[in-house]
């Protein structure tokens, strides 16, 4: 699958743009991602997949209308799709990370990214001001150093919920434990 093309949907893939040259999330408004978003899909439609709708913007990321992505994916050759992505690369590098990943408890293509840290170190400040005083700060690889800790065993108590949903303004998308 290419990267970027599902990015827009919400399913896959990061920047990939060089470490630290994507604005953090707390950066750029939903205004701006949509502005960006939309150049994005333009120039997708200009290198060969023409039926790319403009994508939204939901939960501070950029998503494809509902069903558009399997029907992008089963339209355009994972080649096309890669090329395309290859030729908006530059466009894509001006989206912070955390606005091409997933909904699930992953983040889209594997971890945070350096360009993230700054947005997931807010998110644990305002995790431990939310109830969970002994959250960490985040690492410079931007995974949370929670393995073998008390917090590692309450994922999905009430207290790391409603944290969580707290925070959500400062980051929205998946965390990496280490």
């Amino acid at each position: 699958m290419a990267a970027a093309l599902i990015t827009l949907a919400g399913c896959a893939g990061g920047s990939g743009g060089a470490a630290g040259a994507s604005p953090t999330a707390a950066a750029i408004s939903d205004a701006e991602m949509l502005r960006i978003g939309k150049q994005l899909a333009q120039c997708f439609r200009d290198n060969g997949v023409p039926s790319l709708p403009d994508p939204i913007v939901k939960d501070g990321r950029l998503r494809l209308p509902d069903g558009k992505e399997d029907e992008i994916e089963a339209q355009y050759s994972e080649q096309v799709r890669e090329q395309a992505e290859e030729a908006c690369r530059g466009i894509m590098d001006k989206l912070p990370q955390s606005a091409l990943r997933g909904g699930g408890d992953e983040p889209v293509g594997g971890r945070p990214g350096p360009g993230d840290v700054d947005a997931l170190r807010a998110y644990a400040k305002c995790v431990r001001e939310h109830g969970i005083p002994e959250w960490p700060d985040p690492k410079p690889d931007g995974t949370f150093p929670l393995r073998g800790t008390a917090l590692q065993g309450e994922r999905g108590s009430q207290r790391m919920t409603e944290a969580a949903q707290a925070c959500r303004q400062h980051w929205a998308g998946g965390l990496v434990i280490s």
